[in-house]
């Protein structure tokens, strides 16, 4: 009966890994800045508003020790849920180094400050090393 027990929560365990991104909830207020990895959740209480940072689908931004023509961009895809219903999966694009992206839903804004880290010619970054900073306000 013991085993049966373990056998699920491993397995509950593993969903949550799999699925939600390990389980990893952040708990933001509106207008204050937070960070998100790679599939982590951003859950703003007071207003029932779930942000995931789901990927990084580009990262051509000029890499620091370089001198480029032109700046790059970098895009990730967040999906938003409000009241447990889905909004959609946004792309938002970010050009050079102060970039700020505004996004609009539902009398809600959300801004990507920064995408991080920012690249280095000599250095791969892997999509688990990125963390985004943003902000959620009421419009």
């Amino acid at each position: 009966m013991e085993r049966k027990y373990f056998i699920i929560i491993g397995f509950l365990s593993i969903f949550c890994m799999i699925f939600i991104g390990g389980c990893i909830q952040i708990i933001p207020d509106l207008d204050v800045p937070f960070q998100l990895k790679i599939n982590q959740v951003a859950f703003i209480k007071s207003e029932n508003i779930k942000i995931i940072f789901i990927n990084v689908t580009e990262d051509s931004r000029c890499p620091s020790d370089v001198e480029c023509i032109w700046e790059g961009q970098v895009t990730i895809v967040i999906n938003i849920f409000l009241n447990n219903q889905f909004i959609g999966e946004f792309d938002l694009t970010s050009r050079g180094v102060d970039g700020l992206v505004i996004k609009e839903f539902d009398g809600y804004s959300i801004s990507l400050i920064k995408v991080e880290p920012y690249p280095i010619s000599t250095q791969k970054i892997e999509l688990s090393d990125y963390i985004v900073t943003f902000i959620v306000s009421k419009i």
